[in-house]
C-alpha cells in the first residue's frame, strides 16, 4: 500500500484554519473560499476587493430590518388594531425583500467568492477585474475553483479552470494547509494572466 503524504502545514498556529469535520463538503467548501477570498483580498494580491455583493446585501438586510422595527414602532405608539394595515404592508414587503435577496445570490452572485480590481499602479487606471467562482459538489471530495479576468485595455477575457482533491489541502486533524492553498491558486492566477497577453 503506497504512503499518502500529509500536507505540510507550517503557517502561524493563529493563522492556521480547523474545521470540526472534514467530512462535511459545506465546512470544507466554507473554509477553503475564506481561504481564498483571504489571499487575493490581502497584501500578497495585486487586486482591490470589490464589495457590490455584499454591499446589496447588506442594504437588502438593513431595509428589512429597519421596516420591521418601523412596522413595531408604529403598532407600539399607536394600537394593533389601528396598525393592522401598517403590519400587513410590513409583512409583505419583508417577504419580497427577502425574495429579491434570495433571487440575487442564486442568479446574479451565484457561486462568486471573490471580486477584484487590478490597478495600474502609476496612473491608478482600473487594468482588469478578476472573478472567481467556486464549487464543491455533494459527496464530492473535488473543489473546483474558475478564475475569469477581463482586461480592460486589450479589451479580452480568458478563464481558467482549478479541480483539486481537498484531501491534498487539509491535514489529518482536518487544518487546512493555507501555504499549500496560496500557491496553487497563486499559479492558477498566474497562468490566467499570461494567457491574456498571448497573441
Amino acid at each position: 500500500m503506497a504512503d499518502t503524504k500529509e500536507p505540510d502545514n507550517t503557517t502561524n498556529p493563529k493563522e492556521s484554519v480547523e474545521i470540526s469535520n472534514k467530512f462535511d463538503g459545506t465546512q470544507v467548501k466554507n473554509a477553503v473560499d475564506d481561504q481564498v477570498r483571504k489571499y487575493f483580498g490581502s497584501e500578497k494580491s495585486d487586486y482591490v476587493e470589490g464589495h457590490v455583493h455584499t454591499d446589496i446585501k447588506l442594504l437588502l438586510g438593513y431595509s428589512s430590518c429597519l421596516l420591521a422595527s418601523g412596522a413595531f414602532l408604529f403598532e407600539y405608539y399607536t394600537s394593533f388594531q389601528e396598525a393592522k394595515p401598517i403590519l400587513l404592508c410590513s409583512v409583505i414587503i419583508f417577504w419580497l425583500l427577502q425574495g429579491v435577496s434570495w433571487g440575487y445570490s442564486a442568479f446574479v452572485e451565484q457561486n462568486e467568492i471573490f471580486v477584484g480590481y487590478k490597478n495600474d499602479p502609476k496612473t491608478r487606471e482600473r487594468q482588469g477585474i478578476l472573478t472567481i467562482s467556486s464549487e464543491m459538489k455533494r459527496y464530492s471530495p473535488t473543489y473546483i475553483i474558475q478564475m475569469k479576468y477581463q482586461d480592460q485595455k486589450l479589451h479580452k477575457t480568458t478563464q481558467t479552470k482549478l479541480e483539486k482533491n481537498v484531501a491534498s489541502w487539509f491535514t489529518e486533524d482536518g487544518v487546512l494547509a493555507t501555504e499549500i492553498v496560496d500557491k496553487d491558486i497563486q499559479e492558477q492566477a498566474a497562468s490566467l494572466l499570461r494567457q491574456v497577453h498571448k497573441d
